[in-house]
């Protein structure tokens, strides 16, 4: 029989991480480029890593910002101490009752280690799937775990905070969790792509998995 297999989002899902990234970005690309960017013109390059994103923002000295984006993510990840409440209890118990649990996110591989390591968060996934500069690849990523767990349908779910992950999960014929408790959070645009869950309290995450390991829910 295919194993449960919950997969998950890190930056606005596990942790509230997007002020990190953008005030590493804002410091990286003023430090380079000698001019300031917004939030928002940061997170129009969102999908791709941040390698990819600063090909694209800054082409003539990507290198050197990426070093800088990194070194700052690391010097101001305080403004994240912590994951949101009752996750990390949450897939504790869950993997203590057989379940497979991995991470699927966009962002790069060393800026993903500095926010496991700094989150106590190491140990928690089985494995773990980071972006690439090319493309969104969070469609594979989900797809390579579901294969390395051997689960499917569902009984395997992909839990994210955008729409974009929503039909992600679609793509790979799974369940679609969107977390909505991130200050971040879209909820009308998480709620448009009708996600087979939507929770705006952690706590809601947990009283979903009791009725999904149970039986069809």
């Amino acid at each position: 029989m295919d194993s449960f297999c919950l997969l998950v989002d890190l930056d606005g899902t596990v942790a509230d991480t997007l002020p990190v990234c953008l005030a590493a970005f804002r410091h990286a690309l003023a430090l380079h480029t000698g001019r300031p960017y917004s939030d928002d013109e940061i997170a129009a390059h969102f999908g791709v890593d941040e390698e990819g994103m600063l090909r694209r923002m800054a082409p003539g000295c990507w290198p050197a910002c990426l070093a800088s984006y990194l070194e700052a993510y690391e010097r101001v990840h305080d403004l994240c101490p912590a994951p949101f409440p009752h996750l990390v209890e949450l897939f504790r118990a869950l993997r203590g009752r057989g379940v497979r649990l991995g991470m699927v996110t966009g962002k790069g591989q060393a800026s993903a280690a500095v926010s496991l390591r700094r989150l106590g968060l190491l140990d928690l996934f089985e494995a773990v799937r980071t972006g690439a500069p090319e493309a969104d690849v969070k469609v594979r990523g989900i797809a390579e775990l579901l294969s390395a767990f051997d689960a499917r349908g569902d009984r395997a779910a992909y839990l994210g905070d955008a729409p974009a992950d929503v039909r992600a999960s679609r793509s790979n014929g799974i369940r679609a969790l969107a977390a909505a408790w991130a200050p971040s959070a879209r909820l009308e645009a998480l709620r448009l792509e009708r996600p087979d869950a939507l929770f705006r309290r952690t706590e809601e995450l947990g009283q979903w998995t009791e009725g999904w390991l149970a039986g069809p829910v």
